[in-house]
């Protein structure tokens, strides 16, 4: 939520992109995704940011973390089915997000050379 503060308070009303894109960590139904989803506040504040991958990919799980990883023990991850914690999002205005979310791909989703 400090993030989102900050983000307010440099662009405020003014209509300016915001592309945020990190390791969140968190599944979409988790409370912090929520949030920058605009399906939930916290503490009192809201915000809107449009999720690329879902926009692009409706009813696709859309998985950054697979135990088929081959740094992943085997034995340590064998009932994980695999989840999305990695996100891009673009922030909304009062009419939906200021850039259009035309496409989104998983990117270095594959070994190279076993990494």
């Amino acid at each position: 939520m400090a993030a989102a503060r900050i983000i307010e308070e440099v662009v405020g009303r003014r209509s300016m992109h915001v592309v945020l894109a990190g390791d969140f960590d968190a599944t979409p139904d988790a409370a912090s995704v929520r949030f920058w989803s605009g399906r939930q506040s916290l503490s009192g504040m809201s915000v809107c940011y449009r999720d690329a991958w879902e926009s692009t990919h409706p009813g696709d799980p859309g998985h950054t973390f697979t135990p088929r990883n081959p740094l992943v023990s085997d034995l340590e991850w064998l009932l994980e089915l695999g989840r999305r914690i990695d996100y891009i999002m673009v922030r909304c205005g009062d009419h939906g997000p200021t850039l259009d979310v035309s496409a989104c791909a998983r990117i270095f989703d594959a070994p190279v050379d076993g990494v």
